[in-house]
């Protein structure tokens, strides 16, 4: 006759003591930090939308609002979205916003022109969902609120002559939070590269591809 041997009460006492410990080391752990997932988002969506417009080139001799269309990734408050202006009239429509390579019911915006709230992305609405309070794109223009690429993946400005709007110098898209952190992307000319600076003199810190500072 076979016998089977069961825990004892000590030893499920003991599990359940080294499950709580392991419990109470690995919560703070994964503790959630919205600057840190906004920022690693965005620089996701930065690259998607090279792929865009490297696959889906705008360029026309024959058509002098070719620029107007270029895919590109725009900032409005605290959201953003990704789109390509198919009409050429400044305004975002349905059809001219990204599909979410995650989810196809959904587009790459959380708000906009014949949007239904089936096909919204709350996540591009980064003040309500990662508590963001600010965003802000510098280095390669004053007060400009989107960056567009060509065919090649290099970010350029508006600019209907084929290489007159290529920038020169490193865009960056910066988030900060409520608490006055803040997130640096940086997008490099001629190649655009999605990534940080590599210069760390002042000793700020990095993770992964994005420069953090205020921590």
């Amino acid at each position: 006759m076979k016998t089977f041997r069961a825990f004892t009460m000590i030893e499920l006492i003991f599990i359940i003591v080294v499950v709580g410990i392991l419990a109470a080391v690995a919560i703070p752990r994964v503790e959630r930090n919205g600057l840190i997932e906004a920022a690693d988002q965005l620089a996701s969506h930065i690259r998607y939308t090279q792929q865009l417009a490297m696959s889906d080139n705008k360029f026309s001799a024959t058509d002098p609002n070719w620029n107007r269309k270029l895919w590109k990734i725009q900032y409005n408050g605290t959201r953003y979205f990704i789109w390509n202006d198919n009409n050429a009239d400044g305004n975002q429509q349905a059809n001219e916003y990204a599909v979410d390579p995650m989810n196809p019911a959904k587009l790459l915006t959380s708000a906009g022109n014949g949007i239904t709230p089936a096909q919204q992305n709350q996540k591009l609405n980064l003040g309500a969902t990662y508590s963001i309070a600010n965003i802000v794109i510098g280095g390669c223009g004053n007060a400009i609120t989107h960056i567009g690429f060509d065919f090649k993946g290099r970010p350029m400005a508006d600019n209907a002559i084929l290489y007159g709007g290529l920038y020169r110098t490193a865009c960056t898209i910066t988030l900060t939070n409520q608490a006055g952190h803040t997130a640096t992307i940086f997008v490099q000319p001629e190649t655009g590269y999605v990534g940080a600076s590599a210069d760390d003199n002042n000793n700020l810190g990095f993770i992964g591809d994005i420069r953090y500072t205020g921590f």
